[in-house]
Order: C-alpha cells, then structure tokens, then sequence
C-alpha cells in the first residue's frame, strides 16, 4: 500500500474529520484500479475482512455540460462501526466539501443485490438525496443514482 499526502489543505481536514469520528486513523493511497481517484482508507488495513477497512473513493469529473461533478466509486464504513448513522455523516462531510469546490453534481451506482435485499445501498443512497439515474435494467447490479448540489 503506497501512503501518499493528502492532495490539498481541504482534504486534511476531511480526515482529520473522519479519524474523529470513526475512532482510527486513515490515510491516502495510491490503486491500479482507481488512477486519478481521491483514495481514502484506514490506516492499519485488515486485507483479511474488507468489510473492516474504511474506504471512501472519488474523483473529479465533468458532466455533460461541462460542470465540476464528483463520482462516488465506494464509500464503506467498517463492519463494527455499522448502524450508527456513520455512512450519512460521512457524506454529508464529503458533500460539503464537493459544494467548498464548486461540484455542480455527484453521481454513483448503489449496489442492488437481487438475491439479498438487505445488501443494497439504493435505500441508503436516496436518504442522502440521490434519485435515479439513466436507464436501469433489472439485471445489473449497479443502479446509477446522482444529486444535484448548490
């Protein structure tokens, strides 16, 4: 895992947030799989159980119009911190700080999983504000969601 500084002022105080509230340390890293992305992750990683990393990963982009908009690839709260209202808490920092840079719009795909409901971040994600995306077909996997900022 190659640990990098934070990319700028506003980012450091994202996790110095973030430390606070989920109780461990984090850090930015640098993946093959998101080049580009703002990649945030806990410190001390458990590459045995994923589900007890913290992972919040982004990038910037632009829409069709050409305005600043973020892409939420995966934002994760550790297993054992679960069921606290972390996940919204988390958003609405990262969601400040998108509106601090001038981001016009977020987007993502929530997970749905047809074979346990309880998996699916659909309901998660439209408490946060989203609604539906482009076109759904009811065989993927990945409901495409965005938020309008401003």
């Amino acid at each position: 895992m190659q640990v990098l500084p934070a990319p700028n002022s506003d980012l450091i105080g994202l996790q110095k947030n973030l430390e606070q509230m989920l109780g461990h340390p984090l850090c930015f890293i640098k993946h093959v799989l998101f080049p580009g992305c703002i990649y945030l992750t806990s410190y001390q990683h458990n590459d045995e159980i994923e589900e007890e990393n913290f992972y919040l990963i982004y990038e910037m982009q632009k829409d069709r119009g050409g305005l600043p908009q973020a892409k939420i690839h995966f934002l994760q709260i550790p297993l054992g911190l679960r069921k606290k209202q972390l996940g919204s808490r988390v958003y609405r920092l990262l969601e400040a700080l998108l509106v601090k840079q001038g981001c016009a719009s977020v987007v993502l795909e929530a997970r749905v999983n047809s074979l346990n409901p309880s998996d699916n971040s659909v309901g998660f994600w439209g408490r946060q504000g989203f609604v539906p995306g482009v076109h759904y077909a009811f065989d993927d996997e990945n409901f495409p969601m965005i938020k309008r900022l401003g």
